[in-house]
């Protein structure tokens, strides 16, 4: 499927770009799978921003030196994404904390704050620029690598390490535990975890998430596919999702559904969900088997989503990639990416999905 063609489908919301090779295949979708974040909830102002903030407040904690990551850094998470192996959003804030560290530790500490910080975004760009040049499909084990292979690893370097104790779960780790306070605030962080919030009445930015398939576009699809055949793959915790998603969840099949981050909140399941985790093609197999679906269509946003089905296609026939671009950092970047690996539907909005089956049906 490399090297696609495609044609443009004109629909009343966009033009998606359907492979010429696909385009019949599509015609006998009968189940359809959804990423979550990116893809059914718009995760930048909330996840993403997550990452930001933490990685910027663990290098000041650690270092005094503050670099507006929050200013800056959405295009950082897009390229360390891009690598295939940081899906879980822990790892990627390790990531983004380590790089920062090895940018800011050859400058000079008695510069000012602001030339210093200046001066490591440069270096920061280039590190994540090299660091994401080749597929890491091992997450924080493929930084690690990175780091040794191009000595780079430091006694600083391990010291932040050891300073962030990531990724483990929230009660034994400052990174994490900053990272879901940040996220679910302090309300939702304590009821989920036992744990006491590190700041009372604290505002989680989840609450800043929106809803990007509408409730009368999953009835359409709904009836289109001929029943209850959605589910969802997602390395969002359930909790999460429901939070968000709330009355929309009836529409979605949760026996076929897998929610990889059930492992972060309850750490007796982490075993158990390990080998779901992305870019692994489990969960689309597994969700084809419990829909008895012949052709499943499944619609990410990321390389993980494009690799995962890659993988899924080992042992699974009758799976179709969508991917959605919609909510990146750098659209243009990713739709040229989802069209360079040869998806077989590349789309900006998740909400044309009822009119492209549609349409294609017909």
């Amino acid at each position: 499927m490399r090297g696609a063609t495609y044609g443009l489908e004109k629909l009343a919301s966009e033009t998606v770009m359907v492979s010429s090779a696909s385009r019949a295949r599509l015609a006998q979708v009968d189940s359809v799978v959804f990423d979550c974040d990116g893809v059914l909830i718009d995760a930048s102002r909330s996840y993403d921003a997550a990452i930001l903030i933490t990685a910027e407040s663990m290098l000041e904690g650690f270092s005094g030196t503050r670099l507006p990551l929050e200013r800056v850094g959405g295009e950082y998470i897009l390229r360390i994404r891009r690598t295939g192996g940081f899906n879980d959003d822990w790892e990627t804030t390790y990531a983004l904390a380590i790089l920062s560290m090895v940018a800011l530790e050859p400058l000079d500490s008695a510069a000012a704050n602001k030339d210093r910080a200046k001066k490591a975004l440069l270096r920061l760009d280039d590190l994540i620029g090299d660091f994401s040049s080749r597929k890491r499909l091992r997450g924080r084990v493929s930084l690690d690598e990175y780091l040794a292979e191009g000595d780079l690893e430091t006694p600083q370097v391990e010291e932040l390490r050891a300073y962030l104790d990531a990724p483990t779960d929230p009660a034994h780790s400052r990174m994490t535990a900053t990272f879901d306070e940040t996220y679910y605030g302090s309300k939702l962080f304590e009821r989920i975890y036992g744990l006491e919030a590190s700041g009372p009445g604290r505002r989680g930015l989840i609450d800043n998430e929106e809803i990007l398939l509408s409730e009368a576009r999953l009835g359409q699809l709904e009836k289109i596919l001929g029943g209850r055949r959605m589910a969802m793959a997602t390395g969002r915790p359930l909790v999460a999702v429901q939070y968000t998603m709330g009355r929309l969840l009836r529409f979605f099949d949760q026996e076929a559904s897998m929610f990889i981050g059930d492992g972060d909140v309850k750490p007796d399941m982490v075993q158990e969900l390990r080998k779901y985790r992305k870019p692994s093609g489990l969960s689309l197999v597994r969700a084809r088997q419990k829909l008895s679906s012949e052709t499943m269509l499944y619609i990410g946003d990321s390389a993980e989503d494009r690799l995962m089905v890659d993988d899924a296609r080992k042992t699974s026939d009758g799976l179709l990639f969508g991917g959605v671009y919609g909510t990146s950092f750098n659209q243009e970047e990713q739709m040229s990416y989802f069209a360079q690996s040869g998806a077989d539907v590349v789309m900006r909005k998740v909400g044309s999905t009822p009119a492209l089956l549609r349409r294609l049906k017909a």
